[in-house]
């Protein structure tokens, strides 16, 4: 499977939209991916430090496998402010698409400078 950011920016729109407290334990809307690969994605993240929570793949449920996401951290707050606007996410990625291959730290830099530059810094 490979890394697909938009499913990362989007898991991490849904985890900041629950109320205090409350675990993400399903997924709704479209994804580009699989169910499993999304599982696959919250447990990337799990281990990435974006989000504390459980992830367990089983391809032959429905929904992918079973997971909770049970919060934000830190780094999950700050990598999606930073992908919050459309215009810098989509130069970001159409950016990092030029050097064919990417690192998640490579893809934050690229956000903060894009950011940087809208802002005149």
């Amino acid at each position: 499977m490979k890394r697909n950011l938009d499913t990362v920016r989007k898991l991490l729109e849904l985890a900041e939209a629950q109320p205090a407290g409350q675990p993400v334990m399903t997924f709704s809307g479209s994804f580009e991916n699989t169910p499993v690969e999304v599982v696959e994605h919250i447990q990337l993240m799990i281990d990435a430090g974006l989000i504390e929570g459980e992830a367990y793949t089983d391809p032959k449920m429905e929904r992918g496998g079973i997971f909770v996401i049970s919060n934000l951290t830190w780094a999950g707050h700050d990598f999606l402010n930073a992908s919050r606007n459309d215009d810098v996410w989509n130069t970001t990625k159409s950016r990092i698409a030029k050097a064919g291959s990417w690192t998640f730290g490579l893809v934050l830099e690229v956000l903060k400078e894009e950011t940087k530059r809208r802002i005149g810094l």
